[in-house]
């Protein structure tokens, strides 16, 4: 059941990773950052949170059930 679990969560995580990436994104742009800042960097680690998050999950989930 674990591998199921796995192939869930690497495609939602996926999923949820691109629409996390496209909202902070769009939301780091209109908000006027420090001269430091990247609204690109800053968006890929939101995006990379959601991925560990969604697949943590899955992987915690499948133990569960």
């Amino acid at each position: 059941m674990l591998p199921m679990f796995l192939a869930l969560g690497t495609v939602f995580g996926a999923l949820g990773a691109a629409g996390a990436y496209v909202i902070s994104y769009s939301e780091y742009r209109r908000r006027r950052l420090n001269p430091g800042q990247s609204a690109r960097r800053m968006a890929l680690e939101t995006a990379a949170v959601t991925f560990v998050v969604f697949f943590l999950a899955a992987i915690v989930l499948s133990f569960l059930l």
